[in-house]
């Protein structure tokens, strides 16, 4: 507890700047950066908002959809480039594949996809 009477979690909340609530991501899952170095876990983090907690599945499925959905209705009217749309797009394949893969692990059907 802090000197104030709150908890850590409480004091260390990233502000609201009325942009797109939070999302979860697995404790474990970040972005690789081992090059810069310029920030750690807990500034990034902030900065982009995230929640790191260990969702059930089909919550996290939903958190997927909703973010994919709110990107794809926004990449047309962005300024980036045909390059930089394409990887985004491939980086949703590769979440995508991810969650499809533990949705076919929790039905039985692991072998079925690998």
């Amino acid at each position: 507890m802090g000197q104030d009477g709150q908890t850590t979690s409480e004091t260390t909340a990233p502000p609201d700047y009325g942009l797109i609530s939070p999302i979860s991501l697995p404790d474990d899952g970040r972005m690789p950066d081992a090059a810069a170095g310029s920030s750690t876990p807990a500034e990034y983090d902030s900065y982009f908002r995230l929640v790191r907690e260990r969702p059930e599945l089909a919550t996290w499925s939903q958190s997927c959809v909703e973010v994919q959905r709110r990107v794809l209705d926004d990449l047309e009217a962005t300024g980036l480039s045909a390059q930089d749309r394409c990887d985004m797009l491939a980086g949703f394949l590769v979440v995508a594949h991810g969650t499809l893969e533990k949705w076919l692990d929790l039905h039985g059907a692991a072998g079925a996809h690998r």
